[in-house]
């Protein structure tokens, strides 16, 4: 009922406390909900970070969205590490900057592109909900697309050249073109064990659908790079790794070379 009502009253982002306890001004949306309601729109994803991001490690967050995890994991690399976050959509990534901003998180670097398997352009298609705005497939859009515009394109393998750092950790929540961002990361991925990053990647088959993929093929992708798959439990530990039993569900997929302490 409050959820409603305020957005009666008020279109503007709604400041609030994260379970973490930082603040985040957040938008009319499923995510946004759920931070209010629970604190975070992930808690495994949430408690996974908070077990594996130490002070000085280098984050890389594809799919930043308003930006909940990249100030979370701010917080957790400290001032001795770097966030570096991207997000294709201009309203998005306004609400990112913002959210930064609020929390004094100087370590951030902000991308305002998509990350897939090549640097160019392509087209972004915008849905109703926010969070499941992704680059275009390959058929017509469907109903919930309410723009479309090209946005750039960029590859890890480049940004982290041009940059010249090596990620710990890649996160990446970009609503079916994850197989694309692995592709894109093909000498992060083929690096040897201890220097390989680990990924924290969502895996969504009717997402993955919509663009003309197939989720098994994210799995095979890293395989083929050597990485082993984990799932993760509620609290945000690691668990033997099994893809949904239902095409319409969603859950997080943790890769790497060596298991996660």
């Amino acid at each position: 009922m409050l959820w409603r009502l305020r957005w009666m009253v008020r279109s503007q982002p709604w400041r609030v406390m994260t379970a973490a306890g930082f603040p985040l001004w957040i938008p009319k949306s499923g995510s946004g909900a759920l931070i209010l309601y629970q604190g975070c729109s992930e808690p495994e994803t949430a408690r996974f970070l908070a077990r594996v991001l130490r002070p000085g490690m280098v984050f890389v967050d594809v799919g930043a969205h308003f930006g909940e995890y990249t100030v979370l994991a701010a917080r957790l690399v400290g001032a001795r590490g770097s966030v570096h976050a991207f997000e294709p959509q201009p309203d998005t990534f306004a609400l990112l900057e913002r959210n930064v901003a609020a929390n004094c998180a100087g370590q951030v670097t902000l991308n305002r592109c998509a990350v897939a398997d090549r640097e160019g352009e392509a087209l972004f298609w915008e849905r109703t909900e926010p969070a499941s705005s992704s680059l275009a497939g390959r058929g017509e859009p469907d109903p919930q697309v309410r723009r479309r515009y090209p946005v750039p394109l960029r590859t890890l393998d480049g940004y982290c050249d041009r940059l010249g750092f090596r990620p710990d950790l890649i996160k990446a929540d970009v609503e079916g073109a994850e197989r694309l961002v692995l592709l894109g990361a093909r000498r992060l991925c083929s690096l040897p064990p201890e220097r390989a990053p680990l990924w924290l990647l969502e895996y969504s088959p009717s997402a993955c659908a919509r663009l003309g993929e197939q989720a098994e093929r994210i799995e095979q992708t890293l395989a083929d790079f050597g990485y082993a798959c984990f799932g993760l439990t509620r609290e945000g530990a690691l668990t033997p790794w099994r893809a949904p039993a239902a095409s319409r569900l969603t859950q997080n997929l943790v890769a790497g070379k060596r298991r996660p302490e």
